[in-house]
């Protein structure tokens, strides 16, 4: 008997800032998502704006209002968006136009045609009109819709504007959510107490957790390898350098990073190592942290990189002594805290200082770094101290666990299998209340 071939379904996935390996430089979560979905029986198409985070740089020009791109296995559409590169209130109302276009273009009659017809429509909330019109178009074409929430609105206006639960605001993105969360069959998120979240706030859904991960096809070598103790080795204070990688905002805690190098720095005894901070990235905030740096002793020991390619990236951050992770203390990560650079960092084979409110269960588990109390200079400067006094032998081995950790737990194709699990699932529910 001839074997049959599972059917393959569509999905198309909605993500205001999905990055293409391509046009951005680096491949980030729904690429590589994407890619792995075929083994599922799923072929994805990725519907992002044309505008890249965190930059704001547009790459669509003239009067195109899309492109294109077809790969093997899987597709991207980009939407034109709006250039928001800059700083201030230009920059903040810009973005705003960002999303409101990307929003609006995304409900256009006629819009994404072309495209093949979804048989599940993800939405995915970096901000929740983009999840929120997902939900429109899964209506609109009579196929399940599954939420995605990276980001927790309004929980995380709240928590890092300040405004109350009674501002316009806050009650339009209350009520955004709950609209939302009623329309999906299926929740997935990389935030692992996302489904208690929803179902506290009395609207459970089935939930699935696909955390962050990464790439071992691609292109990376490990750090240092551990070596065999010797004791001119580990008696030699060689310079130990602190490298931040990533995104320049509000929500990275850099004031912390940089005033807890300054604490270390000025802590340092005469005949400790000599210190770096390497800063690397862009942002909304590099501006000010680089003034902010500038007012310090330790400011000439702050290298500043800007942005550069994910392959460069990695080289930098294979050559750090430890590489920092910051987030303010905030009862929102209680839901839990996903960010892309852990892993990231874990692959590079190095230690991290992680200051946070709450445990990064990858780096615990793995026992590849150190973890302070958040928003507390003077905890990360022990942090960095005491990394930098450690022998090199030792760090080689917290770094050698981590990547050997991610390359095993948070392998992107097992994760690819877990995100069509959940859309299997969405499908079968979709059908079973047609």
């Amino acid at each position: 008997m001839k074997h049959q071939e599972r059917p393959v379904k569509t999905v198309w996935i909605v993500n205001h800032y999905a990055h293409h390996r391509e046009r951005d430089g680096r491949a980030t979560r729904h690429q590589h998502l994407a890619a792995g979905l075929p083994g599922s029986g799923w072929h994805a198409v990725v519907i992002a704006a044309g505008t890249d985070h965190p930059t704001g740089r547009a790459h669509l020009d003239g009067v195109r209002l899309r492109e294109r791109w077809a790969g093997d296995d899987h597709e991207f559409c980009w939407l034109r968006g709006v250039d928001h590169r800059g700083h201030g209130i230009r920059r903040t109302l810009r973005r705003l136009a960002d999303i409101g276009l990307f929003t609006a273009l995304l409900l256009v009659p006629g819009m994404l045609r072309g495209l093949p017809h979804p048989d599940v429509v993800v939405g995915g909330s970096f901000h929740p009109l983009a999840a929120w019109a997902a939900s429109v178009l899964a209506r609109r074409h009579h196929v399940p819709f599954v939420f995605e929430p990276r980001d927790l609105w309004p929980e995380s206006a709240v928590a890092l504007t300040r405004m109350s639960e009674r501002h316009p605001v806050v009650r339009v993105l209350r009520l955004i959510e709950r609209t939302t969360i009623a329309r999906a069959v299926h929740v997935v998120s990389p935030l692992d107490g996302v489904g208690r979240y929803y179902a506290d706030r009395g609207q459970p859904r089935p939930f699935t957790w696909v955390p962050n991960g990464v790439d071992p096809d691609e292109p990376t070598q490990p750090g240092p390898q551990p070596r065999r103790p010797n004791q001119d080795q580990d008696q030699d204070q060689a310079p130990f350098t602190v490298a931040y990688i990533g995104s320049m905002g509000t929500a990275n805690a850099l004031e912390t990073v940089i005033d807890g190098f300054a604490a270390a720095h000025r802590r340092n005894p005469t005949d400790g190592p000599q210190l770096t901070l390497r800063m690397v990235g862009d942002g909304p905030d590099r501006d000010a942290l680089r003034q902010r740096v500038s007012r310090l002793p330790a400011g000439a020991r702050v290298i500043w990189d800007g942005r550069v390619s994910q392959d460069e990236a990695r080289d930098i951050g294979r050559s750090a002594g430890c590489l920092v992770v910051a987030v303010h203390d905030l009862p929102l990560y209680r839901h839990g805290v996903s960010l892309n650079k852990q892993y990231e960092y874990m692959l590079t084979g190095r230690p991290l200082l992680v200051a946070s409110p709450v445990v990064l269960a990858p780096v615990a588990a793995a026992r590849c770094g150190v973890h302070v109390a958040p928003d507390a200079p003077d905890a990360l400067a022990d942090g960095i101290l005491a990394l930098a006094r450690m022998p090199e032998h030792e760090r080689a081995a917290m770094g050698a666990r981590g990547r050997e950790h991610v390359l095993r737990e948070h392998d992107y194709r097992a994760l690819a299998r877990r995100y069509g699990a959940a859309l299997d699932a969405a499908w079968s529910a979709g059908r079973s209340r047609a």
